[in-house]
């Protein structure tokens, strides 16, 4: 079945933005904070660095590839969990009782 699909306004640094989704508003909320979250924490790192602004654009890119980057590790980190409980599980397979 095929999740129906609404549409919702949501307002990243102050600018809207029309999306259609089909998460709940709950997480859309939650990504929407985060996302404003992510880019303030930036801009005051760069600000406070640099003592100029920062265009939006750069910024959001900036952000993107500090996102990317950390979604990347937990992509490796899960492999590596993945991997080790594997090998943990055919351990335990491999003992006699």
């Amino acid at each position: 079945m095929v999740a129906e699909k609404n549409s919702v306004t949501i307002t990243i640094r102050g600018k809207k933005y029309p999306l259609r989704t089909d998460a709940d508003s709950q997480r859309v909320q939650q990504v929407v904070e985060f996302v404003n979250h992510r880019l303030d924490e930036l801009d005051n790192q760069i600000g406070l660095k640099h003592k100029t602004g920062v265009s939006d654009i750069r910024l959001v890119m900036l952000a993107l590839l500090n996102i990317a980057d950390e979604c990347l590790t937990h992509q490796q980190n899960l492999g590596e969990i993945k991997e080790r409980s594997e090998g943990l599980l055919a351990e335990i397979s491999s003992i006699e009782l």
